[in-house]
């Protein structure tokens, strides 16, 4: 009895050993197909970054601000709808075309904002600045505040006394021509808000140029970057406060960005959730935006891409205007000049963004002018050709990454040089081909003129004593 126990456990045991060794079944998945809903982690290159796949987000696209170079894209040209991202656009316009200090009287154009929206509480006949008026629709995202603007904007530059929609109208029209400015042509604005409207819509890449352009402005940079504020309503003293909800930007919150210098949220359920962020770090200065992203991931995914072009990119100056780039001997030269030039760049300071890793790969070739070469002249040893003059184009310097010439620029002379004289050619200079024999030459006939001179001192004397010797004997 016991003996067929044991052996009953026995089977037991290497039954379930033999099921465990099987590839086939495991965690109650069927062999061969793949585990869904399971959580994968983010797939990041060598630095950690986020890969541009696994955004959310259906545009995005990241800039930097002073070449306008997109160093990371996700569809960044697909047209999509930007919500409260609009009133970067509305914010630069008010900034160039108004007094920020005049005061503006709020009119019925607040009562024609939807109910649902965001508001900085602004009331009909108040008095409040156009700088405040920004500020209340860059920090609180206020439209109330977007169609006071825009209605003070358009009568301004119209100099016509329109009523409140043509007003709006004539505004969205300076957004479409200063979109277009900026370098936005895949964008069309008909609202200063960005409240859903189907023919309002723009593109990642659209939004970081009208971005680039904004950040050029002073107060611009200054609105964008404020994050609370406390107002008082114009007639009753209530003090009136206003939140940005940009988390990147508060301190306070997990997710907070220390590299980001301002920014704007948006949201529609059409457009879904919509980031602009301006953000700096080791002198390069990005715009990121990411448009249509799922909730709350905005954040993570603005990072995520600001985080990746940071660690991938590097801004790199490649040559500065006035830069000696170098010192060339001359052939033909007068006397009096010391027979080398030097050689300078003759162009604006110029650098770019570049991938880090590129960066050693940067080449430059120096292209002389064979008009101005000497006889002499080699590739390994090139050499000028006097007369050459002050600020003479004498070649260009070519930049160059994996053979794709990235910029020329022209290399000038530095000073004039003369050329030999009839008289340099005479005297050539200690050093010069002939000079040693000029010299020996120079002194045979030295030689034979003081000697053609003592003998005409000799014979005048012989000449002289015959004449006295014949007049004393006669």
């Amino acid at each position: 009895m016991k003996k067929s126990i044991y052996r009953y456990l026995n089977r037991i045991i290497v039954i379930a050993l033999l099921i465990s060794l099987m590839p086939g079944i495991a965690f109650g998945e069927p062999a061969g197909q793949d585990v869904t809903e399971v959580d994968v982690p983010n797939v990041s290159d060598q630095t950690g970054s986020i890969l541009p796949e696994m955004l959310t987000a259906v545009g995005a696209v990241v800039i930097e601000s002073h070449t306008g170079k997109v160093l990371y894209g996700k569809q960044e040209h697909m047209r999509l709808y930007p919500a409260s991202t609009t009133k970067t656009l509305t914010a630069l316009i008010a900034a160039e075309y108004g007094n920020l200090d005049e005061l503006v009287t709020v009119g019925d154009e607040v009562n024609l904002i939807p109910w649902d929206s965001s508001k900085a509480g602004l009331t009909v006949n108040e008095k409040i600045t156009l700088r405040d008026l920004v500020l209340g629709l860059m920090i609180n995202s206020g439209n109330d505040a977007a169609n006071t603007i825009a209605v003070h904007i358009a009568r301004k530059v119209s100099n016509k006394d329109l009523t409140t929609q043509e007003a709006l109208d004539y505004f969205a029209e300076l957004m479409n021509q200063r979109a277009r400015k900026a370098g936005a042509l895949n964008s069309h604005f008909v609202n200063p808000h960005g409240y859903h409207d189907p023919d309002h819509y723009t593109t990642a890449y659209d939004l970081a140029m009208i971005g680039r352009d904004a950040m050029k402005n002073e107060f611009f940079m200054q609105a964008v970057s404020t994050t609370a504020m406390d107002t008082k309503y114009w007639e009753t003293g209530e003090t009136r406060y206003w939140r940005s909800k940009n988390k990147l930007l508060n301190k306070n919150d997990k997710e907070y960005y220390e590299y980001a210098t301002g920014g704007k949220t948006g949201y529609t359920s059409n457009a879904g959730q919509c980031l602009v962020t301006f953000a700096s770090k080791d002198g390069l200065d990005l715009i990121a935006v990411v448009l249509k992203s799922d909730h709350n991931c905005q954040w993570k995914e603005t990072r995520d891409i600001l985080e990746y072009s940071f660690s991938n990119y590097e801004y790199h100056e490649v040559y500065k205007e006035g830069t000696i780039i170098q010192t060339l001997p001359v052939d033909n030269y007068a006397s009096d000049d010391w027979g080398s030039l030097a050689v300078q760049i003759s162009s604006k300071d110029w650098g770019d963004v570049f991938k880090k890793e590129d960066i050693s790969e940067i080449r430059q070739e120096i292209v002389w002018n064979s008009e101005y070469m000497s006889d002499k002249s080699t590739e390994s040893m090139p050499r000028l050709d006097a007369p050459i003059y002050k600020g003479q184009q004498l070649g260009v310097l070519n930049i160059t990454l994996h053979g794709q010439l990235l910029a020329s620029a022209p290399l000038t002379a530095v000073r004039d040089v003369k050329r030999k004289t009839v008289l340099d050619v005479l005297t050539p200079e200690p050093g010069e081909p002939g000079f040693g024999w000029i010299v020996f030459a120079g002194s045979i006939l030295l030689v034979f003129i003081l000697l053609r001179i003592t003998v005409m001192i000799i014979n005048r004397r012989r000449r002289r004593r015959y004449y006295m010797y014949r007049k004393y004997k006669a």
